[in-house]
């Protein structure tokens, strides 16, 4: 028994050794490759650990900590405010990811047909809007939302159509952020779907001709099915945009009645000064989304 004991600690301190001899021939490599991981390690896991001791702790960032166990947790579920921004992100959510996602659609399918001529010009042209500083989109977008002069209003009014008050009602407030969002990341979201699009086999889209399919028909019994990935992972990463929306909301919402999770998160923290609150609300938060995260993806396995 002693005898094969010695030989398994002899063998296990042999593979040890090889491990480690191992490591040391192809230390080159990992020089190399150090970097990344140092500076993930640094400006990533520490702040996600650090945010995570913080939310069971109460700081201003002046005074000395002070843990206060679940005490963040428990208030954070009775704070209207939070719950607020939750509908108000999913408000929004619904507002303009679906149209941005089908019109990002539709300028893919449009600008890759092999006729479509100028297609780099156009790519880009469409891709413009989410590559532009978003304090000056958002200057302009206000302009465009004022009541007396706006374009919104003129063109209302062109039309006979009562002007809306883009900037006191909260509704109104919400569409108009949903239409700056709609333009700016649309050309965004193209992107990807062309990607999609050319990813598919011209011999399915061959065989369907063959058979005597039409257009529309293949493009609604081939190209969407095979696009489903596609739309669930721009779903999903304009889910996570929304959730951490930040600039659009703060110069465009004036009256604070279409503040989301971002907004609260930053004004809870360097508003405020409660850093182990906000990191309990950040921390909430992140869990409601990995749930829809999970929700959705076990929506697209069912249906595959």
């Amino acid at each position: 028994m002693t005898a094969r004991t010695d030989l398994a600690i002899g063998a296990h301190r042999s593979s040890e050794q090889s491990l480690a001899q191992r490591v040391w021939q192809h230390r080159h490599f990992y020089f190399f490759i150090s970097p990344f991981f140092i500076s993930f390690a640094v400006l990533g896991l520490w702040p996600l650990l650090f945010s995570l001791y913080l939310s069971f702790m109460k700081w201003d960032g002046l005074t000395p900590r002070a843990s206060v166990g679940f005490e963040n947790y428990v208030m954070l579920f009775h704070d209207e405010q939070f719950w607020d921004s939750i509908r108000n992100t999913f408000f929004l959510f619904i507002l303009y990811v679906p149209p941005m996602l089908l019109l990002g659609f539709l300028m893919a399918v449009a600008l890759n047909g092999p006729v479509t001529k100028f297609r780099g010009m156009f790519r880009a042209a469409v891709f413009l809007p989410c590559v532009t500083p978003i304090v000056v989109i958002s200057i302009v977008f206000v302009i465009f939302c004022n009541y007396d002069t706006g374009l919104f209003n003129w063109l209302l009014r062109s039309l006979h159509l009562a002007p809306v008050k883009w900037q006191q009602d909260p509704l109104a407030t919400r569409v108009s952020i949903a239409l700056l969002l709609i333009w700016r990341w649309s050309g965004y979201n193209m992107i990807f779907m062309l990607a999609g699009l050319q990813g598919i086999s011209l011999d399915v889209y061959e065989a369907a001709r063959i058979d005597g399919a039409s257009r529309a028909q293949t493009l609604w019994r081939i190209t969407l099915p095979l696009m489903k990935p596609t739309f669930v992972f721009c779903t999903i990463m304009s889910l996570l945009g929304t959730v951490y929306l930040f600039e659009e909301v703060l110069l465009v919402d004036k009256n604070g009645s279409a503040s989301n999770v971002g907004v609260v998160l930053f004004n809870t923290s360097f508003g405020y000064f409660k850093f182990g609150y906000a990191s309990a609300m950040a921390y909430v938060t992140a869990a409601v989304v990995f749930v829809l995260t999970l929700i959705v993806r076990r929506v697209q396995k069912e249906d595959d």
